[in-house]
C-alpha cells in the first residue's frame, strides 16, 4: 500500500497549511498561560536574543532589498524581530506548558475545540490574504 502524500492537492495544502498554523496558535496561548501563571518564561535569555538577533538581521535585509531607506529598514527589522521572539518564547512555554500536564489540566475536549475554532480562523486568514495580495505579487 503506497502511502504518497501529493502536495499539489489543493485539500491536502489547505489541510495541512490550517492545521500547522493552528497547533502554533494553541502552543502561541498555552505559552501565554503558562507566563501569565509562572510570571516567567523557561525559555533563557540568551536564546530569545539570539532569535530576536537572527530574524532582525533578516528582517532588515528584506526591508533594504524591497527599497527601504537605512532607517526604515532597522525599524522594519525591530518590529518583526521582537514579533518573532515574542511569538517563539510563548510557542516554547505553550509546548513545556502541554508536556508538564497542561492539556489534562484544561482538558481534552477543550483542547481539540480550541484546535478546530483555530483551524477554522487560520484558513479564513489564509484566503483573506491570498485574496488581497493577489494582484501585489
Amino acid at each position: 500500500m503506497n502511502m504518497d502524500v501529493n502536495t499539489e492537492n489543493p485539500f491536502v495544502q489547505a489541510l495541512v497549511v490550517s492545521t500547522t498554523m493552528a497547533v502554533f496558535m494553541i502552543g502561541v496561548a498555552f505559552g501565554l498561560m503558562s507566563m501569565a501563571r509562572e510570571g516567567s518564561t523557561p525559555v533563557p535569555m540568551a536564546v530569545m536574543l539570539l532569535i530576536f538577533a537572527v530574524i532582525f538581521i533578516a528582517g532588515s535585509v528584506f526591508f533594504e532589498s524591497r527599497g527601504a531607506d537605512y532607517m526604515g529598514s532597522l525599524v522594519g527589522g525591530a518590529i518583526i524581530g521582537l514579533a518573532a521572539t515574542f511569538s517563539a518564547t510563548a510557542f516554547f512555554s505553550g509546548v513545556r506548558f502541554a508536556i508538564g500536564g497542561g492539556i489534562t489540566e484544561i482538558g481534552f475536549d477543550q483542547v481539540v475545540s480550541a484546535l478546530a475554532v483555530c483551524m477554522i480562523a487560520s484558513m479564513l486568514l489564509i484566503r483573506v490574504l491570498q485574496h488581497r495580495f493577489s494582484n501585489t505579487f
